[in-house]
């Protein structure tokens, strides 16, 4: 199966390599090998974040390693690109390097894009500002099926910032193409002007989007990405308005699971209960940690299946 050069967001992909990507995860998940898949002349896989990451730059070296793959870790802070080398005389300096695909994260909407056409190597979007997070939506997906959801015909919540979220764009390209509906939940601010899609609904009601779901994904508040954030109080009654607590699921009677793609504002989107506890299905830790968890087995598909290299 053939897959993109540049995989930027969800709709590079159709549903037939989503199938491929789940079921090639589920393998390295349950039969994992004892030596490297890449034996004889491994790939150089690279890291370029040009924003912060915890979850994502980890995962994404961790499978490359697993997979036997060269990794190599490209620093901009230490690089070239702050002498003002421009994206792209990096991008073709990496590729003189001998780096087969590479991992990029950048604070710039959409920055990737015009590589779409003369692709110096196999680029993976790790994260692009507020547009698209593909490979979160794909080990997301992955994670819920593998922990019990199934998407067709059943509806996701997304409650808290989904306008200035890459994580929420993606989850609803990828979840309205596997048959999922969408609720998009948060103040006013924080949602998009128009329904992006026939299957997602908007509402600024916290209990409605919690009665009529089956599955709570909450986002963080983007502080360095929200303009109001600055205003005074903006934000201040967000734990009470939208805030996944503990006493608010008991209250509606709720025994959902509850997804956070982190770093989770314990205490604002989400009480230090439901992230914690672990006698539970409301409690976050354990969710939360699964995502982490098969965000390896994700990451190591997409590597594969974007080299294009069959064991």
């Amino acid at each position: 199966m053939n897959f993109p050069s540049i995989l930027e967001s969800i709709s590079d992909l159709n549903l037939g390599q989503v199938e491929y990507l789940l079921n090639s995860a589920k393998g390295f998940k349950y039969n994992p090998r004892k030596h490297p898949y890449y034996e004889v002349n491994p790939p150089v896989v690279a890291t370029c974040f040009l924003e912060h990451s915890t979850r994502t730059r980890n995962s994404f070296v961790l499978a490359a390693e697993k997979l036997g793959a060269i990794y190599l870790n490209f620093d901009p802070a230490t690089s070239s690109l702050k002498k003002g080398e421009n994206l792209e005389e990096t991008f073709l300096t990496l590729r003189s390097q001998g780096v087969d695909l590479c991992v990029v994260r950048t604070a710039v909407p959409g920055e990737l894009h015009p590589f779409k056409n003369h692709p110096p190597f196999k680029i993976i979007n790790g994260g692009d500002g507020m547009h698209q997070h593909p490979t979160q939506a794909l080990l997301d997906l992955f994670t819920m099926i593998e922990t019990g959801f199934r998407p067709k015909g059943n509806t996701m919540a997304i409650i808290g910032d989904c306008e200035h979220s890459r994580v929420c764009h993606s989850l609803i390209d990828l979840m309205t193409m596997v048959g999922c509906k969408i609720i998009l939940c948060g103040p006013s601010g924080c949602l998009p002007r128009q329904t992006p899609h026939k299957n997602v609904e908007l509402t600024s009601d916290v209990t409605y989007a919690i009665n009529n779901s089956d599955l709570l994904y909450l986002l963080r508040i983007q502080k360095e990405r929200h303009k109001k954030f600055g205003e005074s109080n903006y934000f201040s009654d967000y734990p009470w308005s939208h805030g996944i607590t503990m006493e608010r699921l008991r209250k509606l009677d709720k025994n959902v699971p509850v997804y956070h793609p982190g770093p989770a504002n314990i205490g604002i989107e989400i009480g230090a209960c439901v992230f914690k506890n672990p006698t539970t299905k409301h409690e976050l830790g354990y969710l939360g940690y699964e995502q982490v968890r098969h965000s390896l087995w994700m990451r190591m598909a997409i590597i594969m299946a974007m080299l294009e290299r069959r064991i």
